[in-house]
């Protein structure tokens, strides 16, 4: 039984509620300040280059983009009332509303606009910029030209303002998933004048950051000597709550405080996303939470041409070493993956499980991999199959380390196949498999956006050293599957790219984790994103 320690509260944190936590709400649960634990301090609040869930949280709260994401994971109008699309694929025209306005030192009266749009766009995709954001929107006519300098002007790019509230933004190739992508940090706006008063200091600290969205920071403390009063505080946006109901007074987010769940119990915070020990914890007292499946784990090997794996025959090995029925953990929150893309990913609206059906894993086949392992291990060299590494993050839960534990008991038992593990930080993590610096990896796979080609795409980007031996029919299958109007069309390009992962054995699923997003009894109207890892607080209440 998990028993949680006896709780405790610093005078530090007493004081830090008392000081920015008054009053209990309306009776209608508008009015109140709710709180949050970020884990870090960002690195910065500026749309176009943030990166990062903790940058992204933030950002929801403080931006109004075009579109948005509602509870139920749909795109809907935000700042645009209506948009159309050309029967083409290539025009999308949308008209924004007129009672937008942007906060800027304590200022409510520049209002939100088309040309915002266009100005945050070519920011974007400025070279100057050096915008890890920029290819997600390569898609628009001229970006990717402008973004590598060989189209040295930036007004070509293929976003376009006509008047103050009409925005044409146009395509060099059909992209469905453009709404999608109009509803994340790269696609928020950016009013040129405001940008220029911070001065060279946009997005990274509380006097540079105009915010169009439901709040504006009004405080922003971090002091990296320092865990008392590291706190960002926003308030709401009163010129747009006059035209959109935002319910919460204000907002503040504690960061980096070492015992989020003791915040939570102790009724500091009002949410948690959290796993293991503590959700079970979490759930054994009833505390209501949301469950999301879309992080899938599994092995990912790195076939480069200097690499052992490049070796299909071994690949196909380790694959139909694993025993899944053995290997899989009966754990609330976890389960067998037998996909790259879990269940809970949609394609222009509609499951995409349900329109592509199952890709294929290789199933256990323990006879064949014997003799695939024996030729593979002819042809790289046996000397080679020793001193090999299984690397995995630092932030791998128990349960992700007991699962690539009985997967090195089958490769031993059904193979004699041996290799150790080494735990990297999440920051050496990424960079090894960035840059090809591993031979097997146990990796958490994620989307920013629900749709599988941002599953898929990661293995042209954080493993993009682990793609298929002929990554040329791979890529040529995403971009397909992209440029594709179609929806059923779509989907099974994506699947067979997907299956074309499964069949080399490129990368094995292995299990689905659940998210789970638990949040005070007393509380209601926060939506969660688990893709980008936002919460959205301007319909919270609290009674």
């Amino acid at each position: 039984m998990y028993i949680r320690p006896k709780i405790t509260i610093s005078l530090v944190i007493i004081a830090l509620i008392c000081t920015f936590v008054t009053g209990c709400g309306e009776k209608d649960g508008s009015g109140y300040i709710f709180k949050y634990d970020i884990p870090v301090n960002p690195r910065t609040l500026d749309p176009q280059t943030a990166t990062g869930k903790t940058e992204a949280l933030l950002i929801a709260n403080l931006f109004d983009g075009l579109l948005k994401v509602d509870r139920n994971g749909s795109v809907i109008a935000n700042i645009a009332l209506e948009y159309s699309v050309s029967a083409d694929g290539l025009t999308y025209t949308f008209m924004l509303r007129d009672d937008v306005y942007w906060h800027y030192d304590g200022d409510f009266s520049v209002p939100c606009t088309a040309r915002d749009f266009v100005f945050a766009f070519r920011r974007l995709f400025n070279p100057a910029v050096k915008s890890e954001n920029a290819p997600l929107f390569y898609s628009i006519k001229n970006s990717r030209g402008v973004h590598s300098g060989e189209i040295p002007h930036l007004d070509a790019i293929g976003v376009e303002a006509v008047g103050d509230f009409e925005l044409i933004i146009t395509l060099e190739e059909p992209n469905p998933l453009l709404p999608f992508l109009l509803t994340t940090s790269p696609a928020m706006p950016c009013n040129e004048e405001l940008f220029n008063k911070t001065e060279g200091r946009y997005g990274l600290n509380d006097k540079s950051i105009p915010s169009n969205g439901a709040f504006f920071i009004s405080r922003w403390n971090f002091d990296p000597f320092s865990s008392n009063n590291n706190i960002i505080i926003m308030r709401r946006n009163e010129k747009n709550s006059e035209a959109e109901m935002i319910y919460p007074r204000g907002l503040n987010f504690f960061i980096g405080y070492h015992d989020p769940l003791e915040h939570l119990l102790e009724n500091t915070v009002q949410a948690l996303i959290t796993e293991g020990e503590d959700a079970e914890f979490l759930m054994s007292r009833n505390y209501p939470y949301d469950g999301y499946e879309n992080i899938v784990w599994g092995i990912a090997f790195n076939t480069g041409a200097r690499r052992v794996f490049r070796n299909e025959d071994l690949r196909f090995a380790l694959a139909a070493a694993i025993d899944r029925s053995a290997v899989n953990i009966k754990k609330n929150g976890w389960r067998e993956a037998r996909d790259v893309i879990p269940p809970i990913i949609n394609h222009t609206g509609e499951p995409y499980r349900v329109l592509a059906g199952e890709a294929g894993i290789i199933e256990f086949r323990p006879e064949e991999a014997r003799v695939a392992y024996e030729r593979g291990a002819v042809a790289v060299g046996r000397e080679n199959l020793t001193g090999l590494r299984v690397i995995i993050p630092a932030d791998a839960t128990n349960t992700a380390h007991e699962y690539l534990s009985r997967i090195l008991q089958h490769w031993q038992v059904n193979l004699g196949f041996f290799c150790s593990i080494q735990t990297l930080s999440e920051d050496d993590f990424a960079s090894a498999l960035a840059a090809g610096e591993y031979d097997i990896a146990m990796t958490r796979l994620t989307g920013e956006y629900n749709s599988p080609d941002a599953y898929l795409s990661r293995f042209g980007g954080a493993i993009r050293r682990s793609t298929p031996a002929p990554a040329s029919a791979f890529n040529e299958l995403l971009s397909e599957a992209r440029r594709t109007t179609d929806t059923e069309e779509s989907a099974r390009l994506f699947k067979q790219a997907e299956t074309l992962l499964l069949e080399q054995a490129v990368f094995i699923p292995i299990c689905y984790q659940t998210e789970m997003f638990f949040y005070n009894r007393r509380s209601e109207g926060l939506i969660y994103n688990p893709f980008t890892g936002a919460v959205i607080f301007r319909e919270a209440k609290w009674f």
